[in-house]
């Protein structure tokens, strides 16, 4: 089976060299590129799992970048940044991000975040279900409204097909992270979850003036239109 190829874009090298070494030491394939302009060269020219990207390059602003990829590319985006404020988490997701890690870092949380990503970039289980006038086809892992394919984000993806497979029951916070992010949810946040929802809900619009995505305060989320598997 074929290593997974994740690309790191950083303009430090001794960051990226670090980066490269932990994650070809866990079994990954790791590439590295200073420059952008190299970073959609890889992107249009080779088969790529992943990219880490910093946020701050110099000259370049990573939010901007990740803004391009989602032109041309769904690929997972994880944010390596030195900024914690809720702001730039934020902006790191409104600009297409999947998820994020602030330096220094953990090797472990580094690593959990990477899978966690690489795994929901391939779950399948070939079922399809309708929802309003959405349709989820699991197999091709892409959501459809109206026939047209929505430009969502792994995570979003993932959060998508989590409340509708558990449709009509609200899913707690806790449930959510464990589907979603890792098994114990141990590196994520509310602000987290919060953000990604509200760009799925954004995304997914409404059905005959119902929000798909209905908020059970103090509970979690649940699929508020009938699904029918």
């Amino acid at each position: 089976m074929d290593k997974p190829c994740i690309l790191i874009v950083e303009d430090d090298e001794a960051v990226a060299q670090g980066l490269a070494d932990i994650l070809i030491g866990n079994g990954y394939q790791a590439e590295w590129c200073e420059k952008p302009k190299k970073a959609f060269e890889a992107l249009k020219k080779q088969q790529l799992d992943l990219i880490i990207l910093d946020v701050n390059l110099g000259e370049e602003n990573g939010y901007g970048i990740c803004r391009k990829i989602r032109e041309i590319s769904d690929i997972p985006v994880l944010f390596l940044t030195a900024y914690q404020s809720e702001m730039d988490v934020v902006r790191g997701f409104t600009a297409g991000g999947d998820d994020y890690i602030t330096k220094p870092f953990r090797l472990q949380e580094l690593l959990v975040r990477v899978q966690a990503l690489l795994r929901r970039g391939k779950r399948s289980c070939g079922l399809r279900v309708t929802s309003g006038e959405l349709s989820y086809d699991m197999g091709r892992h892409q959501v459809y409204k109206d026939q047209s394919p929505l430009p969502l984000t792994p995570i979003e993806l993932q959060l998508a097909q989590s409340l509708l497979l558990g449709w009509p029951h609200t899913l707690s916070r806790e449930r959510i992270f464990s589907e979603v992010w890792d098994k114990d949810g141990a590196f994520v946040d509310e602000n987290t979850l919060s953000v990604n929802i509200s760009r799925l809900r954004e995304k997914l619009g409404t059905y005959q003036g119902t929000a798909y995505i209905e908020t059970v305060r103090g509970i979690g989320y649940r699929w508020a239109v009938h699904v029918q598997k």
